[in-house]
């Protein structure tokens, strides 16, 4: 058992909570920071051994897991969310292409004097 394990896991947890307000909050920046944290977390821990983790340490684990999980379904489906924004916003510029390829500016005269 080492205290310093305990520590490391509980910020952890504390940092998996501010990343389901992040995501929640589509603060995509904040995500990746906080992603950052919890890689170096994770090298910290990679130095521990098996016996280094107490009981508490595990059950930390398992919150941790059930956290992750969750935040994984919730980033899934915002970023579907901004998927379908991106292909709508897509058609949008695309129909806004075609007409000003229709009625956009014909060498100083108006569109329609070209038909009279």
């Amino acid at each position: 058992m080492n205290p310093s394990t305990t520590i490391l896991l509980q910020e952890w947890k504390r940092i998996s909570k501010q990343e389901t307000t992040a995501i929640a909050s589509r603060e995509w920046t904040e995500l990746n920071n906080l992603l950052d944290q919890k890689n170096r977390i994770k090298d910290l821990l990679d130095d521990y051994d098996g016996d280094d983790y107490s009981e508490t340490d595990m059950q930390l684990v398992s919150e941790l897991i059930s956290i992750t999980e969750q935040n994984q379904i919730w980033l899934q489906s915002e970023m579907e969310t901004v998927r379908h924004q991106i292909q709508t916003d897509e058609c949008s510029l695309n129909t806004m292409r075609k007409v000003n390829q229709t009625y956009g500016s014909q060498d100083g005269s108006s569109y329609w004097h070209s038909y009279s």
